[in-house]
C-alpha cells in the first residue's frame, strides 16, 4: 500500500468510525494541523474535537491522491454534510512527512453548488 494510501485508510477511520488507533501511529509527536476553515493551527487532540462533532453528519467520499514522494503527499476529497439539504465540499490536503510519520498538514475546503458525484463512477451510498 503506498504510504498516502495508508494515511487514507487511517484518517477514514477516524472520521467515519472515531477509531484513532491507526492514524495515532502514523502522527509525528510535534504533529500539528493548519485549518483554513479555523484559520489556526491545531494539534491531534483539537483536531479530535472537530472529528467527533463532525463526523456524525459527514459522509467521506472518494479521496484521489494527486501527488506522492517521501517527504509530501497531496490529495482531494469530497465530503456530503447531511443536512436538509445537503452541502458538498472539495478539499484539498497536503501533508508533510517526516521519517514516515505526518508532521504537518494543511487542508482547504471549498463549498460546491452541485453533487460531485454526478455524472461520476460513484456514488454516495457506496461510502455511507
Amino acid at each position: 500500500m503506498a504510504r498516502a494510501a495508508e494515511f487514507e485508510k487511517a484518517w477514514r477511520l477516524a472520521y467515519t468510525k472515531t477509531d484513532y488507533s491507526l492514524i495515532e501511529s502514523l502522527l509525528h509527536r510535534d504533529y500539528q494541523m493548519y485549518d483554513h476553515r479555523m484559520g489556526m493551527k491545531v494539534d491531534f487532540e483539537t483536531e479530535k474535537s472537530l472529528i467527533e462533532t463532525l463526523s456524525p453528519f459527514l459522509t467521506m467520499g472518494p479521496w484521489k491522491i494527486l501527488y506522492e514522494n517521501e517527504e509530501v503527499y497531496a490529495s482531494r476529497l469530497f465530503t456530503k454534510y447531511k443536512e436538509k439539504e445537503p452541502r458538498y465540499l472539495a478539499i484539498m490536503a497536503t501533508a508533510n512527512l517526516q521519517n514516515g510519520k505526518l508532521i504537518y498538514a494543511e487542508i482547504v475546503r471549498e463549498v460546491l453548488d452541485f453533487d460531485p458525484s454526478e455524472g461520476q463512477d460513484w456514488k454516495w451510498a457506496d461510502y455511507e
